[in-house]
């Protein structure tokens, strides 16, 4: 399932859901097949650590089994499980930080692979320059900004399922979004005057 957009895809998608509902496993394992690289590559963007990233997927799919009695039909699947990822992410990271344990500079040194916001955002001679300029900076935002900056870029997500996705209303999702967008032009104009 390539496409999730055909409502071929959606109807699979949505009659995989009602089956893990009703217990079947083929439901939850067909979730996953589709939904898992989906998952692991956005979590990878907001949190560059390989091992986290599969233990956060691993337990939103056991919570997805062991509590499948109480799930809710949902309009958006995919929409959901980043929902579900991002909130477990953070959660994660706010445990690790109340126990003292510092996460590594892993997320500022990370590259996070930037390959269409290019051409949408600047027109200049140099792509990989570019690129490199742009990764640094969204690395360096804050991971909200980072995160409302992978959801609308990268996943193409609009502002109503990025809005559901991070908990906040309508309007503060264009705040975010254009604080985050802001803040992009001015650290790679800064560094080489890119942005005009």
């Amino acid at each position: 399932m390539k496409n999730l957009n055909s409502p071929q895809d959606k109807d699979q998608v949505n009659l995989l859901w009602s089956r893990l509902k009703l217990g079947d496993r083929k439901g939850l394992e067909g979730i996953y097949l589709i939904f898992s690289k989906i998952l692991f590559k956005y979590g990878l963007a907001i949190y560059p650590n390989e091992n986290f990233i599969q233990d956060c997927i691993q337990e939103i799919f056991i919570d997805l089994w062991n509590y499948r009695k109480g799930l809710k039909q949902v309009e958006n699947v995919k929409v959901y499980l980043l929902k579900i990822l991002s909130n477990k992410i953070f959660k994660e990271i706010k445990k690790e930080r109340k126990r003292g344990e510092v996460f590594s500079e892993e997320v500022k040194g990370s590259e996070l692979h930037v390959a269409c916001i290019e051409t949408e955002v600047i027109n200049y001679q140099s792509e990989l320059i570019i690129q490199k300029k742009i990764a640094e900076a969204i690395d360096s935002l804050p991971l909200r900004q980072k995160e409302i900056i992978l959801y609308l870029f990268f996943e193409n997500l609009s502002y109503e399922e990025v809005s559901i996705i991070m908990d906040i209303n309508l309007k503060s999702s264009y705040t975010l979004a254009w604080k985050a967008i802001s803040s992009l032009k001015k650290m790679v104009a800064d560094d080489g005057q890119i942005f005009t």
